[in-house]
């Protein structure tokens, strides 16, 4: 879920940093009961046996936030994208009809700034055709694999196909427009 959280962290990395929450969360909730136990004047004994215990729950605490951050940052990012897909798909439609290059279509999303929920994926797919020079199927697989809206992984597997196959991307894209905008 760290790639498709959009992060931009490497999941060893991440996994460090989870573990470095529960460290850091267990040590703080330890010291932390361990002062208010001793304000409150209870049994040396008792008042060491709950901060352990304490600081046991504030690790686990921890690191369940640390290992739901991801999802969470994910299933957000998803929702963003799924909010502004039913528009840009009319969109693409219209400019695949004007008779542009695929490539260019995307170019164009992107440059309107009207799909904030879909700016950072439209921008891998231009990056992996200009900067690292992949062809355009290519990068829409790739970008597919880690993107974490279901419809829009579809929607990029469907334009790669359409793109191989030497299909009409306008008859696709209009086809789908309808089912979007019928679905929305």
């Amino acid at each position: 879920t760290v790639r498709t959280s959009g992060m931009g962290i490497l999941s060893r990395t991440y996994a460090s940093i989870m573990l470095f929450i529960t460290l850091v969360s267990t040590i703080f909730s330890f010291f932390f009961l361990l002062l208010v136990l001793f304000a409150t004047e209870v049994n040396i004994a008792i008042t060491f046996i709950s901060a352990v215990l304490g600081s046991v729950l504030g690790g686990i605490i921890g690191f369940i936030l640390a290992y739901s951050y991801p999802s969470s940052q994910a299933s957000t990012k998803s929702r963003d994208i799924e909010k502004d897909l039913p528009f840009a798909i009319i969109h693409m439609s219209a400019v695949a009809g004007s008779g542009a290059q695929p490539l260019s279509m995307f170019k164009l999303l992107l440059t309107s700034k009207e799909y904030p929920g879909l700016d950072s994926e439209i921008k891998k797919i231009v990056n992996y055709v200009n900067l690292f020079g992949y062809d355009l199927s290519t990068a829409l697989k790739n970008v597919s694999i880690t993107t974490p809206s279901k419809r829009f992984k579809e929607l990029l597997n469907g334009i790669a196909a359409t793109v191989e196959s030497g299909g009409s991307l306008k008859s696709y894209l209009n086809s789908l427009a309808e089912d979007t905008m019928t679905t929305y």
